[in-house]
């Protein structure tokens, strides 16, 4: 049997991020996307940027006292013995160690450092809607959108696997809904259809299949996910860019 608390909280947490990334107000979301045609923004991004949550091993030849590991923070910093936190998340093993280096030069003479990835974080993933647990979904790894509904408890035969769709605000330009038909990829194994997915994407399964996905948006906005104000771990969800959809 499903939670409903459990659910009201995740609505909450939808409401909280697409509120505030697109104004709460009766604003136009007037560009959808259908995943055959988005442009995927990790395309031809072959080099591993960092996450909230992963660990860093962090250490200093010229003075090995300072060495240390610690967590990326639930604002993508970590802390610097110098002082203060120098921003890494989104950044490469390179530029991170580039930013720290920088920072410690207040401290070191020599402020040469070393970092290495000493831990993946994992990262949530949302699903909601017509699967058997709506609820957040963790990956240390690449995700695709049916692992996720299979990590979810895959879909209720209520669930209209043709107007899946999936919310993205963050590692973007600027956020997007995208149209995923999950039944191209069930019943004939075009794996072209199963987007790759990026941490604190929303998952959505209707119950009825959806083809003006402009309308979808705002009832999304407006009555399938109420507005509240919700913090998960600390991260600032509210902190987004307007919504924007294609179609």
């Amino acid at each position: 049997m499903r939670s409903t608390s459990g659910i009201g909280l995740l609505l909450a947490l939808v409401g909280a991020v697409l509120c505030c990334v697109g104004g709460c107000a009766g604003g136009s979301h007037d560009a959808v996307v259908d995943v055959a045609d988005y442009e995927r923004a990790d395309e031809g991004e072959s080099v591993y940027r960092l996450r909230v949550g992963d660990v860093l091993a962090i250490s200093f030849p010229a003075d090995r006292d300072l060495d240390y590991t610690t967590p990326v923070s639930p604002v993508g910093t970590v802390s610097v013995p110098s002082g203060g936190e120098v921003v890494v998340a989104g950044k490469t093993i390179d530029e991170a160690r580039a930013a720290i280096e920088s920072r410690m030069s207040e401290l070191l003479r020599e402020p040469r450092a070393m970092l290495t990835l000493d831990k993946v974080g994992q990262q949530p993933v949302y699903v909601l809607g017509e699967v058997g647990k709506p609820g957040p979904v963790m990956a240390a790894g690449p995700i695709t959108v049916t692992m996720a509904l299979a990590g979810a408890g895959g879909m209720e035969p209520s669930g209209k696997p043709s107007s899946v769709m999936v919310i993205r605000s963050t590692g973007v330009p600027e956020a997007v809904a995208i149209k995923v038909d999950v039944g191209k990829v069930l019943s004939g194994g075009d794996l072209s259809y199963d987007l790759p997915l990026q941490a604190y994407d929303i998952v959505y399964v209707p119950k009825s299949a959806i083809g003006k996905v402009n309308e979808f948006v705002d009832l999304f906005f407006h009555e399938i996910a109420p507005a509240q104000l919700f913090y998960l771990r600390g991260y600032d969800i509210l902190n987004r860019e307007p919504l924007r959809s294609y179609e």
